[in-house]
């Protein structure tokens, strides 16, 4: 299937290629902060270093995940198991917090993101928001808004989810900030039309997803939706998304694609 998926992707890479305009600039979104130097992974994802770091380099955007503890606090990290004993989600902020990942961090709260993140106002910021049981994950999105508009932070804010009942919630409460849709899915991800009419802001596939519908790209934009590229790791990916004209492109590698 890889191979097939890869063959796939040099044919339309050069069909498109062809026929696009001048290359344009992409925008860089830092995945999870920029947790890397060249190739290799040199401090904790999703922490205040990774965000400083992508501060330094002065990325586009960085992209960042939240979850609920049991206390209802909100806590940045990707996976909600943390070890075979403590999660995210089933354990109080004090026990997250009490944790030390890797390289010696610990894992940070919305509000301290938000406020190294407000220090510089042109770095956009995209909150993932991850899935949670039951009315949980609405009691999440209401919290991610109260320190959004404490902060004063709406205009510098995305937030992004995986389900379109997340992002519905989040502008039924706040219709002032900007929605994401995030999918991986090939066959059932939503069309340009389907989220126009939902009234989202931007889209964010995998890169398997719009080599399988690359005319998609222009849709996109002639409806003025956003649209980012993940994962980009590499520099051949890179210049898929440049080439196909993408708003954004997502990395974890900012060294191995920009050099």
């Amino acid at each position: 299937m890889k191979k097939i998926l890869f063959a796939l992707s040099i044919v339309l890479f050069a069909m498109t290629s062809c026929c696009k305009q001048p290359e344009h600039k992409v925008k860089i979104l830092a995945h999870r902060g920029n947790a890397s130097t060249g190739s290799e992974f040199t401090t904790d994802e999703n922490t205040l270093d990774a965000l400083r770091r992508a501060q330094e380099l002065n990325f586009d955007g960085i992209e960042f995940d939240v979850h609920l503890t049991s206390d209802d606090q909100i806590v940045i990290r990707h996976d909600n198991k943390i070890n075979s004993e403590l999660s995210c989600q089933g354990n109080t902020f004090d026990e997250v917090r009490a944790h030390v990942l890797p390289f010696g961090h610990q894992i940070p709260t919305l509000r301290e993101w938000l406020e190294q993140a407000k220090k510089t106002p042109h770095i956009v910021q995209m909150v993932e928001l991850k899935s949670h049981k039951g009315d949980r994950e609405k009691l999440l999105v209401t919290k991610c808004l109260e320190v959004i508009r404490e902060l004063d932070m709406v205009d510098q804010v995305y937030m992004l989810s995986f389900k379109t009942s997340t992002l519905d919630e989040v502008m039924r409460q706040e219709p002032n900030v900007k929605v994401l849709y995030n999918s991986s899915s090939l066959h059932h991800s939503l069309t340009p039309a389907e989220v126009k009419e939902k009234g989202y802001h931007a889209v964010s596939y995998n890169i398997n997803v719009i080599l399988n519908h690359t005319d998609w790209i222009e849709q996109f934009h002639n409806y003025g939706i956003e649209t980012f590229l993940w994962m980009v790791n590499t520099p051949y990916t890179f210049n898929i998304a440049k080439e196909l004209g993408f708003t954004w492109a997502t990395t974890d590698f900012y060294d191995a694609i920009t050099k």
